[in-house]
């Protein structure tokens, strides 16, 4: 009888240990644990799919991803001249009025290669006429730069917002089609990074 107890004991330990229960550091679902960290760095393991949020946010759907060539990247961003490209991918969302919306994320050779992307995308804008193109923000214990374009729709010139940070050396762009900058922030929000 000792013995079986004894055996069913260390059967229990070693399916307990073996299950990471034990010491296990994983953060949450959205990426994010607030007693570690660095809980929501981005491995190389969460590049693929990493831009399909997990908890999304009411009122968004997820729709698919793409992947992005270096190319394509290059070109969009206006950063031909940018090295240290890896590779990247974009997440497709909608929102519930059928607003369009877009996680890009980016992975470079090095957090300094990332920087040096985000200065020259930001640079390939040309100074609005009123107010200010790029504010800091700040969510998820980072700053973002939300960075406001303008965009002719039905006739008229409207507002688009995007956020774009970067995490170690990943830079995520958050975009929608819509013209309230708060929908933008909350799906930026939703990433966890």
């Amino acid at each position: 009888m000792k013995k079986s107890i004894a055996l069913i004991s260390v059967f229990a330990i070693l399916m307990i240990a073996l299950s990471g229960c034990i010491g296990s550091n994983t953060p949450i679902a959205n990426g994010t644990n607030s007693d570690n960290p660095k809980a929501n760095v981005i491995s190389d393991e969460d590049t693929v799919g990493m831009n399909k949020i997990k908890n999304l946010p009411i009122g968004f759907e997820y729709v698919g991803n793409l992947s992005l060539s270096i190319g394509d990247i290059k070109s969009n961003y206006k950063a031909e001249n940018v090295s240290g490209i890896l590779r990247g991918s974009e997440g497709l969302y909608q929102g519930s009025n059928k607003s369009d919306f877009y996680l890009d994320v980016i992975q470079f050779e090095n957090t300094e290669a990332a920087k040096d992307f985000i200065l020259m995308y930001k640079s390939s804008f040309i100074p609005l006429r009123e107010g200010s193109r790029f504010v800091e923000d700040s969510f998820n214990r980072h700053s973002a730069v939300r960075i406001t374009d303008y965009v002719i729709d039905a006739g008229k010139s409207v507002p688009r917002y995007s956020y774009i940070w970067n995490n170690e050396n990943y830079v995520l762009v958050v975009s929608g089609s819509t013209v309230d900058c708060s929908i933008v922030r909350q799906l930026a929000e939703a990433t966890g990074y």
